[in-house]
């Protein structure tokens, strides 16, 4: 990357950012109205002892962003990802990646077993009512995976009428492309219904430097929901949905080198889910609830990464080229049974059980091409394909009971414990070469040979017990000062136990001996919802251990999954609104972050790939104008650099800081104001910017949306 580049890559994040939040002025919704299921009951934000941001419905409605990472990416504390592409954006929660990040949709986990860069956010915009961001361990409440946090997706489901309708068409100028959406639901007698459907096709961005060519993406989805309430105490429900993609990523790097070619296609990402619940309510005076879910969901991703180098000196000339595609399938069976007690008039207890089993079918054709000429005699020649295939299970049983204490003086006390019992299995790892390899000490053929190149055979049990103490105080009105110990862990997934992996650059194998990923967070925060000022603060304070890395084994290019690290990450997040009247609406969402990260060979850095300072700070306005409601929007985005250092290679790598400088409108009109009209101009300044190495951020760009809802 030039100088230049660097200096942009920063902004990245504001891309999605800006997409995400970059809608219109709303009225602002007070934290005391917003009600949650971070704490796996509903409960009001003010009475939530974690640091919980929500993304609303009409927040979601109003958005123009194209993916679920672009919608969280204004959420203090939370970063986007992106992998080279527009289409699949990750997150990372505190400066933990997205393997340390749990998603959730509807409480029910998305797995990965095989991806170098975590889970993918495999759901449309468009069917999701609400987004909850749990930041800091939630692994008491939510399991394995749930250090960085936990980002809950709860999709559309009935109505409040007996029909309700609302669609969307929109034009995203990111990379020229068209978005439309369509929903219908209700409720008649204890029916609820909801059928939802969308369809977004974009083409390759523009960046202040031109079209950066495969970036494009397509996406759908189709969702339905229904349920019937027996009486005011028993309901039961199905829901099923599935969500396509079509995504390519490229490298802006090797574009611009004529002697090396990269791509990775992804013609295929589809997740399916079938689920299934029956509830009970006000059983007895002491059984509030029961509950019981259980879903089949199937993960199919198809995949081709294409590599290729060529090197050309007064010595020899080579043509290296990898070419792997992969098909990776992962299917969950999950079920949960939850019950909630009150015990008296100052205890309410959460106890549950859950059962999930991810079995995973991969299969890769690995292609690997090398041409050596060295000197006027010496050839090196090498043209074969390596089929591997791999199929195991990771089944995970877990316990948990989580107490609520009414205690005297205002305060309330937060404690539970879960204990997690897992099984990796990986039952066959198989691979054979076709094709040829000719040195000078003569040719090696290969005709379904059978060779070591998959990973290997084995099984292994984990079991832990984690723990949470919390304590809330709301002796202030439309206040509640919260302080939390909470405990998380994460279990090795098969590919980092068993697999060996080519694709991402180099060869990585697995490592049985793996240990679960441990931490311990303290956090200190407060929550106040007034009439002219709504404002959430926190600092926070997370060591851990054990973190699964990778150290080299042979040459420069294969490694091992060890688990060699520790970090200690500390900040500090404020999301602040003020109504200076009804129409006039300055706000503030900011993150301070420092994230220290440990090797076992006594390597240190603060080089940990995260910015020490994120934010979004601007304008919002709300007049009433021609019997409707105009509203506008003028923000600004900010995040100062940061610095990965690698202590494998012995480098750091910098993305510089941004700002950019965005402004949205939107008029709603009509009956109920159920109409409006979005108009956007975001990165008005064009500036260079992205969120990794490999890919630019959109520059100057309009967005319009059209939306109606009856």
């Amino acid at each position: 990357m030039t100088s230049k580049i660097q200096t942009v890559k920063y902004s990245a994040a504001a891309a999605a950012l800006i997409a995400a939040f970059s809608s219109q002025a709303q009225e602002v919704q007070k934290a005391a109205e917003v009600t949650v299921t971070a704490g796996r009951i509903e409960q009001q934000l003010l009475d939530v002892p974690m640091s919980v941001s929500v993304l609303t419905q009409e927040e979601i409605r109003n958005s123009s962003a194209r993916n679920i990472g672009e919608l969280l990416a204004d959420v203090p504390g939370v970063e986007v990802t992106g992998d080279g592409s527009q289409g699949l954006k990750r997150v990372q929660i505190r400066g933990e990646d997205a393997f340390r990040s749990l998603i959730l949709i509807d409480g029910q986990r998305v797995s990965e077993h095989k991806s170098m860069s975590g889970p993918a956010l495999l759901i449309d915009p468009s069917s999701v009512e609400r987004i909850e961001v749990i930041k800091g361990p939630a692994s008491v409440l939510y399991g394995s995976d749930a250090i960085g946090g936990v980002i809950n997706i709860i999709t559309k489901k009935g109505g409040k009428k007996p029909f309700e309708a609302e669609a969307s068409v929109g034009w995203n100028g990111a990379g020229h492309g068209w978005e439309e959406s369509i929903s219908l639901g209700g409720d008649y007698k204890g029916l609820k219904y909801r059928l939802n459907a969308g369809y977004q096709s974009h083409g390759d961005i523009k960046t202040p430097l031109g079209y950066q060519k495969g970036t494009d993406f397509r996406q759908k989805n189709l969702g339905a929901f229904l349920s019937y309430d027996f009486n005011e105490h028993f309901t039961v429900g199905m829901s099923a949905d599935t969500f396509d993609s079509d995504i390519n990523s490229s490298s802006w790097d090797y574009e611009q080198d004529p002697d090396n070619e990269f791509f990775v296609r992804i013609p295929k990402w589809k997740r399916d889910k079938v689920a299934l619940f029956a509830e009970g309510k006000d059983l007895t005076s002491y059984l509030t609830r029961v509950r019981w879910d259980g879903f089949w969901q199937n993960n199919h991703k198809q995949m081709r990464n294409y590599v290729g180098a060529s090197v050309r000196t007064p010595m020899y000339n080579m043509n290296v080229v990898t070419d792997s595609v992969a098909n990776n399938k992962i299917r969950t069976l999950g079920t949960s049974l939850q019950a909630d007690w009150q015990l008296g008039d100052n205890n309410t207890l959460i106890t549950g059980y859950e059962f999930t089993q991810d079995t995973l079918k991969a299969s890769t054709d690995a292609a690997f091409t090398q041409k050596m000429q060295m000197g006027p005699m010496t050839m090196l020649d090498t043209d074969y394909v390596t089929n591997r295939y791999v199929e195991g299970k990771e089944i995970t049983n877990a316990v948990f009971a989580a107490m609520e204490t009414d205690l005297p003086m205002d305060f309330t006390m937060n404690y539970g414990v879960r204990y997690t019992f897992v099984n990796s299995k990986l039952t066959d790892a198989s691979a054979l070469r076709n094709g040829r390899r000719k040195t000078p000490a003569g040719t090696t053929n290969y005709v379904n040979t059978p060779v070591d190149d998959a990973g290997s055979v084995g099984s292994d049990n984990e079991s832990r017990p984690v723990f949470n103490l919390g304590f809330i105080w709301k002796g202030i009105e439309d206040t509640s000062i919260r302080a939390q110990w909470s405990q998380g862990f994460r279990v090795p997934n098969l590919q980092e136990k068993f697999l060996i992996n080519s694709m991402g650059g180099g060869t990585v194998y697995g490592n049985p001996d793996l240990k679960p990923e441990k931490s311990n967070n303290f956090e200190i925060g407060a929550r106040y919802s007034g009439t002219y000022v709504d404002a959430d603060f926190a600092v926070f304070y997370n060591l851990a251990d054990d973190y699964i890395s990778t150290e080299i084994i042979d040459g420069s290019d294969v490694y091992r999954y060890v688990n060699a690290d520790k970090a200690k990450t500390f900040g500090t997040e404020l999301s602040l609104s003020f109504k200076v009247n009804e129409h006039i609406n300055p706000y503030a969402f900011f993150s301070v972050i420092r994230r220290k990260t440990e090797w076992a060979n006594g390597v240190s850095t603060y080089d940990s790939g995260t910015p020490a300072f994120t934010a979004r700070y601007g304008l919002r306005t709300d007049v009433p104008l021609f019997n409707g409601r105009w509203t506008t929007d003028t923000y600004l985005r900010s995040a100062t650099a940061k610095k990965t250092y690698s202590v494998s290679s012995d480098e750091t790598t910098r993305i510089a800081g941004y700002t950019t400088f965005n402004f949205a409108t939107a008029y709603h009109f009509g009956p109920k104001k159920a109409y409006s009209a979005n108009f956007e101009v975001l990165n008005i300044t064009n500036q260079l910017y992205g969120y990794e190495t490999s890919i630019y951020e959109p520059g100057r760009r309009v967005n319009f949306k059209l939306s109606a809802k009856y």
